[in-house]
């Protein structure tokens, strides 16, 4: 094979749900000191023409645009005995595809809210843990008012008449009031 002989590279572009080819695909093709844009007939196949140089394989870019579809760009290695570059499929606009090989340039302005709202949850987080534990408050102390009834105590016959009968007078005379009610004269 000559330097200069140019070899012809075709593939495919489908629509990945409905397996149908895509016709008038922009297929745009980026190698070092070559660029070729050439567009999907109606099978999907595109063709493209390459001369090596003294070059055993060349890399770049391929990527492939059209209306009502996701931009598809990924790396694209030639080699001058692979000429097939298989299909390519296309995915809508709301479809998600998560491959490592492909590399999908979108609009990344809807990122910043969302990395916004996990750094306010982070920092939320953060503050919870470092956040020292509650103290607590020792209970009030109430002063003791219950009465035992198995201890005496005194009650003057002056202070319980006045409490009962405030017009009234007694005579001075005192209680000793002893446990489960028992009277003495004191």
């Amino acid at each position: 094979m000559s330097n200069n002989q140019e070899i012809h590279y075709l593939g495919r572009v489908l629509d990945r749900e409905k397996q149908a080819p895509i016709s008038g695909a922009k297929v745009s093709i980026h190698l070092p000191g070559f660029s070729r844009v050439v567009y999907s007939d109606l099978e999907g196949i595109y063709k493209f023409p390459i001369s090596f140089g003294n070059s055993r394989v060349l890399e770049g870019e391929i990527t492939i645009e059209v209306k009502g579809y996701k931009t598809y760009s990924s790396f694209i290695k030639l080699l001058p005995n692979e000429r097939d570059l298989g299909d390519i499929q296309l995915v809508p606009p709301h479809f998600q595809l998560i491959s490592p090989h492909v590399q999908e340039t979108e609009n990344n302005d809807n990122l910043l809210p969302v990395i916004a709202a996990l750094m306010v949850v982070l920092a939320l987080i953060v503050a919870v843990l470092t956040l020292p534990p509650p103290q607590e408050t020792p209970p009030l102390e109430r002063p003791d008012t219950r009465i035992n009834l198995l201890q005496p105590f005194n009650v003057s016959k002056k202070s319980v008449s006045e409490v009962l009968y405030p017009s009234i007078s007694f005579q001075k005379h005192e209680y000793k009031i002893a446990s489960f009610f028992e009277f003495e004269r004191g």
